[in-house]
């Protein structure tokens, strides 16, 4: 087995091992699910956000790169808007149908899991016209790999903001003490939360300056030391709030969510990619792959803090986030490393 695979394999066990650790605790009352709070902020404000810089500095400018901006906010609208007639019509409740639409339009595209997979998967330097066997290009390949997937869960989380919070609050109850869906939004792209988007945007001009990153990083390889340290606070934090009761009620909620995550999204995507493949600047082999891979991301983390913050369903969402992401791990996850590893 190719060593790429075998690092993310191993990858995946330590994500589970600690979602099954946090989940754990609570149930032995080690660890209160209070302290899941800070982990998250931990996450979101100082890993996850310098993984974005770091990623992003490698980011190769060029006009194929811009169709990142083109198809991202499709895969994102189009699977949530498109959710809500299907929910209607197999009769599911209000805040089944708007946990639902979010489930479809968030991937698990980033640093938990999409973007580690490329970068681990798509280390291969013919996708970037280089001879077989030549590591330099395959580490390149990785790093690129990586670039693009950071840059599309950016663009994913700030679509997420302006167009699945309107969805949301439509579906969710509402509070006296809410803030105006404007406020919100503002308030959201501006909160220390959103760090992400401005190290992201920090990372980009970097890459535009041609400024060589230190060689520190790679030779303590701050990036693997960063994916393993988010996906523990990450996970451990899920565990910490999980709940198992009703994850296996509902089935046909997990099963229109599948349909959505593994079958229409990579339909939408070998569509747009069709599209983008005639137009003069098309994406190039890497990007293309890139762009594959994601589509057949389960929902993701985010999908639990959209349901709390907007008065939704978040044990549902919590349901729907573990078994999609369960599914996954079971089935496209093994045909990838099958085709790719």
């Amino acid at each position: 087995m190719d060593p790429r695979t075998v690092q993310f394999i191993a990858f995946c066990v330590f994500s589970v091992a600690s979602l099954v650790a946090g989940y754990a605790a609570r149930r032995r009352n080690i660890v209160s699910e209070d302290v899941s709070r800070p982990m998250h902020f931990v996450t979101v404000v100082f890993l996850w956000s310098l993984v974005a810089l770091l990623s992003l500095w490698n980011l190769p400018l060029a006009a194929d790169t811009l169709w990142l901006l083109a198809i991202e906010p499709i895969l994102v609208a189009v699977p949530a808007y498109g959710m809500i007639p299907v929910a209607r019509w197999f009769g599911c409740t209000r805040k089944q149908t708007g946990v639902l639409a979010i489930a479809a339009g968030l991937g698990n595209l980033g640093f938990t899991l999409g973007g580690y997979l490329c970068y681990t998967l798509l280390a291969n330097p013919e996708l970037i016209g280089a001879e077989a066997g030549d590591t330099d290009a395959a580490n390149a390949a990785a790093d690129t790999a990586l670039a693009y997937a950071v840059a599309q869960v950016t663009i994913m989380s700030t679509t997420g903001v302006l167009v699945l919070y309107p969805l949301a609050r439509h579906f969710g109850d509402t509070d006296t003490r809410d803030e105006s869906l404007a406020t919100l939004i503002r308030r959201s792209l501006i909160d220390v939360r959103a760090m992400m988007i401005y190290t992201a945007i920090v990372g980009v001009i970097l890459a535009a300056l041609e400024v060589p990153q230190p060689a520190f990083i790679d030779q303590i390889r701050l990036i693997d030391i960063l994916f393993y340290l988010g996906a523990f606070t990450a996970y451990v934090g899920i565990g910490l709030r999980l709940r198992l009761g009703e994850t296996w009620h509902h089935l046909r909620l997990h099963a229109m969510l599948a349909v959505s995550r593994f079958v229409a999204i990579p339909a939408i995507t070998l569509v747009m990619l069709g599209v983008a493949l005639a137009s003069p600047a098309p994406p190039n082999l890497l990007l293309r792959h890139v762009l594959v891979v994601e589509a057949f991301m389960p929902t993701a983390i985010q999908l639990v803090i959209v349901a709390n913050l907007f008065h939704l369903d978040p044990r549902q969402a919590s349901s729907l986030w573990l078994v999609n992401t369960l599914l996954f791990l079971l089935i496209p996850l093994p045909v990838m490393i099958w085709v790719l590893g």
